[in-house]
């Protein structure tokens, strides 16, 4: 059962539940940078913000939905038609609702676009490779 379910909706509530809690805070939590600064050879500083800590974890989820879009079967069709579902909610936060209109929230909806067409590409890859592999046993 949890082979159907896309990893990447883990990121989209977890994105929702802090945006819109803090949906009366001026600052969105994303742009607010950790405590975390690294100086780097060159003589930068680099902050580390919550927003780019968030699609690092997403970056992660996605590696693991490429890796789970190579099996085939009723549960992964159905993970990528809920993969589908992540995308268009995504799209309409992003369009319509305040406070998912930033650069973090869209290269996370750019990740779930990623998600479905890579799932749906290598699906159907996988499965032509079978059947000509199947196809050629009975020639």
């Amino acid at each position: 059962m949890y082979q159907m379910l896309p990893l990447l909706g883990i990121s989209l509530i977890l994105y929702a539940v802090l945006t819109l809690t803090n949906a009366m805070g001026v600052d969105p939590v994303w742009h607010e940078m950790l405590f975390i600064e690294l100086n780097l050879v060159s003589g930068e500083n680099w902050e580390i913000s919550f927003g780019d800590v968030f699609l690092l974890f997403s970056m992660g989820l996605l590696f693991v939905e490429l890796l789970r879009a190579t099996k085939t079967g009723s549960a992964s069709i159905m993970n990528h038609a809920f993969s589908v579902v992540v995308f268009v909610i995504a799209l309409l936060l992003f369009i319509i609702v305040k406070g998912f209109g930033n650069s973090v929230f869209f290269l996370f909806m750019s990740m779930t676009f990623l998600d479905f067409m890579a799932g749906f590409i290598v699906t159907t890859v996988t499965a032509r490779r079978d059947l000509s592999v199947a196809g050629g046993l009975g020639d």
